[in-house]
């Protein structure tokens, strides 16, 4: 087993080891973590950066991340591959896998809430929505 980072989508906490809590010690969400590199972990925390994640890691995680949640990975592959293009890009640009879909801020602080996945089930898109949706459509309700 394999020890790794895991960052908490509503509010940021992170932890290391071989899965995260079940319930976020910070804000008390339930099954709220995703898994992450250390490099971004080390950008949230304020360590130096090293290191990042492949499109593949990345679609590994979120997969992993939705497992038996009420909402999945949208199955329109053509769409995450653009949607992961601006995730990167992002990272690419601004140094942590900020959505896409929403505008940056430049204050870092408000800047972590959009970090992708970012914490979409209290948005309208997403509950207001009869099929539901986060942002940008990454995720979709099952």
């Amino acid at each position: 087993m394999k020890k790794t980072f895991w960052r908490c989508f509503v509010c940021n906490d992170i932890h290391y080891g071989i899965r995260p809590p079940e319930i976020c010690p910070t804000c008390k969400v339930k099954n709220a973590y995703v898994e992450i590199s250390a490099s971004e972990a080390k950008i949230i925390t304020g360590a130096a950066a090293e290191g990042a994640y492949t499109k593949e890691d990345f679609l590994r995680a979120i997969h992993k991340f939705a497992e038996g949640q009420e909402f999945m990975v949208n199955p329109d592959r053509p769409r995450l591959e653009t949607l992961f293009e601006g995730v990167f890009n992002n990272q690419r640009n601004h140094g942590l896998k900020y959505c896409p879909c929403r505008l940056m801020t430049k204050e870092f602080e408000e800047d972590l809430k959009i970090i992708c996945p970012c914490n979409f089930l209290v948005h309208e898109t997403y509950k207001g929505v009869a099929k539901g949706e986060c942002w940008c459509g990454m995720f979709i309700k099952r």
